[in-house]
This record gives structure tokens, C-alpha cells and sequence, in this order.
């Protein structure tokens, strides 16, 4: 418990990115009465406006909304991929309510602190943010936990990672290859057992998901 405190004492800021005011304004609320965070909190309603307050307060601990919708799902994990390269840290806590597998999964292997469902208890989401504080692992909420483990058979590896991604910019099994610099049989096992992991059964699946991720149309 003291190091939890110690943790939350080091917390320098809290930047919360939801597009919904009255959910903002009850995670704002959690915070105050349950942390003790008072002048600390920033509430965002637009993804745009998140870049320039992250550098404006670097270092802060983002909790950020992920849609269910394409188009703003695209925006978020943009954002995420963003924050990740700019921040050395795991500072981003991830509140959904899209619930889909291969989405989950992937923000994962992005990874972020903490994954929560919005269907949670407020007293859940607290107490994992706590923990976050003081740990580097990466924590779920009882029902994401539940979703990623009875339908996942395991994280994605750095090296799938890398070939899912170059995937989703749409190049083939040979481009990835020599674009990494990897035979082209294990980029192909990489694809195979990332596609697995991410519960895709076929390419028509991952050009699904790869469509969800960057916000393109399914039809081109």
C-alpha cells in the first residue's frame, strides 16, 4: 500500500480523453475522491486536442476512450502509436467498450497500462489504476481479461508485431521480407501465427481488422 501511495504522490498529471462529457466528468470525479488528485486533471473531448496537451504536460498518465466506430477508432490508436514513440513511458489506460477480440488484442500488443471494460464497476477501474502506478505490467479488468483469455492463445511476439503492422500498411509476405530483411518462410510463420493469436481466420479478416485499425474503407 505505501508504494502505491509513493506512486500516486509521483503522478505528475492526468489527462483524460473522452469524447463523452458526463463519462469524463465521472472518471474527473473518481480521481478527486478516490486518489486525491485535484489540480491535476485535464479533460479532453477531442483527439486532436490531445497531442498538444501531451506537450504541453509530457509524462502525463492518459486515459483514453477506444471506440467502437472505424473512423474514431483509427484516430485513437493513431494517437496511441503516437504517444508510445514520443513517451518512453506505459503511461496510457485504455477505457472501452469495444469488446472485439482482435481490437483488444492488438491494443495489447501496443503496449498500453491498463485495458478496462466500460461495463465495470468504478471501484474495479480504481483499484487497477493504482496498481498500474507502481508496476510495469500490464493490467485487464475482469471482463477484458475474461474476453482475451478464453479466445486468445497468447500475446503477440515483437517479430509478429512488426509483420502484422507492415499487413495493415498493405504489403504482401515478400515487401515485409525485404523490407525486414527476413526470409520470407518466417515472415509467413510470423503472419500465420499472429493471425491466430488475433483470432483472424483468413486474409479477408485481416483486411477487416486492418480497415477498423486505419480507418479505410472496406470497399477499396
Amino acid at each position: 500500500m505505501k508504494k502505491d501511495i509513493t506512486a500516486i504522490n509521483e503522478l505528475s498529471h492526468v489527462m483524460v480523453v473522452m469524447p463523452c462529457v458526463l463519462t469524463a466528468a465521472g472518471i474527473s470525479h473518481q480521481l478527486k475522491s478516490r486518489l486525491g488528485i485535484k489540480d491535476m486533471i485535464n479533460i479532453i473531448n477531442n483527439i486532436d486536442e490531445a497531442y498538444d496537451g501531451t506537450f504541453k504536460i509530457p509524462h502525463s498518465m492518459i486515459i483514453l476512450n477506444v471506440s467502437q466506430s472505424s473512423k474514431q477508432l483509427a484516430e485513437e490508436i493513431r494517437f496511441i502509436k503516437w504517444y508510445r514513440k514520443e513517451q518512453s513511458n506505459k503511461n496510457i489506460v485504455i477505457y472501452t467498450h469495444n469488446h472485439k477480440v482482435s481490437i483488444l488484442k492488438y491494443l495489447s500488443s501496443l503496449g498500453v497500462q491498463v485495458i478496462i471494460s466500460q461495463y465495470e464497476l468504478p471501484t474495479i477501474f480504481m483499484e487497477l489504476l493504482i496498481k498500474s502506478l507502481s508496476s510495469t505490467t500490464t493490467f485487464y479488468s475482469p471482463m477484458i481479461e475474461e474476453i482475451m483469455q478464453k479466445k486468445m492463445p497468447g500475446e503477440l511476439t515483437v517479430c509478429e508485431a512488426q509483420v502484422i503492422e507492415q499487413l495493415f500498411l498493405g504489403h504482401n509476405v515478400t515487401q515485409i521480407a525485404q523490407h525486414l530483411g527476413r526470409d520470407i518462410r518466417t515472415v509467413s510463420s510470423h503472419k500465420r501465427h499472429a493471425m491466430q493469436k488475433l483470432g483472424l481466420n483468413c486474409d479477408k479478416d485481416l483486411h477487416v481488422l486492418s480497415c477498423e485499425i486505419t480507418g479505410k474503407s472496406l470497399f477499396l
